[in-house]
């Protein structure tokens, strides 16, 4: 399908149920990705669970059109925006969960601000903050960050379940960031995939990503 943002049209996968849950599921996926192996997860998630799903290219990715370096965070929370609204649109979708990774992941928590999210597994988040802004690597400073910074700010007001999800050995996202993450969320849970690395390169980490899923969005969103 095709979902318009602002003043682009955003590549997007709609998959639907037989049987329909009364779930959706949005998948946001990170920076320099697309929504190809998102599509194949949230296969498996109607087929499994009965979500409805979707999943999209934000501007500049995939087959969404757009000059990458030149979108900013808000071009592309305006499309998060979108395609939730094209999800909740959806024939059957009366709640609706968000998957995300990394800065899709940070996307999804300035998500919260704009729409209501049932639940939220956020995996290998990443996280921006001014530099004139506290020290995201000092503990003492988990509270000054989320006073500072927006997604955290809305993570911390979120009343849904989160699951912070980390990659073993990921290579981009440090300790502290997930460290800042899990003191946001008020009600929030914490996993590590054994032996993944940031972009998840290897078919045992895919596997145990996609089982996660499964296993925090079974029963939850029905």
């Amino acid at each position: 399908m095709r979902i318009r943002s602002g003043d682009t049209t955003l590549a997007a996968d709609l998959v639907t149920p037989d049987a329909p849950s009364g779930a959706g599921l949005l998948f946001v996926h990170g920076y320099r990705s697309d929504r190809h192996r998102y599509t194949a997860r949230a296969t498996e998630v109607v087929r499994r669970l009965g979500h409805t799903c979707l999943t999209v290219d934000l501007s500049g990715h995939g087959e969404s059109p757009g000059d990458l370096l030149a979108c900013t965070r808000q071009d592309h929370l305006r499309d998060v925006v979108a395609a939730y609204d094209a999800l909740a649109s959806a024939e059957n979708v009366e709640r609706i969960g968000v998957c995300a990774a990394s800065y899709g992941a940070y996307l999804s928590c300035l998500l919260l601000g704009e729409r209501p999210v049932e639940r939220l597994l956020l995996r290998a988040p990443a996280l921006y903050i001014d530099p004139t802004g506290p020290d995201p690597d000092s503990r003492q400073h988990l509270r000054s960050l989320i006073d500072v910074d927006h997604a955290l700010t809305n993570l911390a007001a979120f009343d849904g379940a989160t699951l912070v999800l980390e990659s073993e050995h990921d290579e981009s996202i440090s300790q502290r960031t997930i460290e800042a993450y899990l003191y946001a969320a008020r009600h929030g849970s914490h996993h590590v995939l054994p032996g993944a690395t940031h972009a998840l390169t290897d078919d045992a980490s895919n596997a145990a990503f996609l089982a996660e899923i499964i296993d925090w969005f079974t029963g939850t969103l029905a």
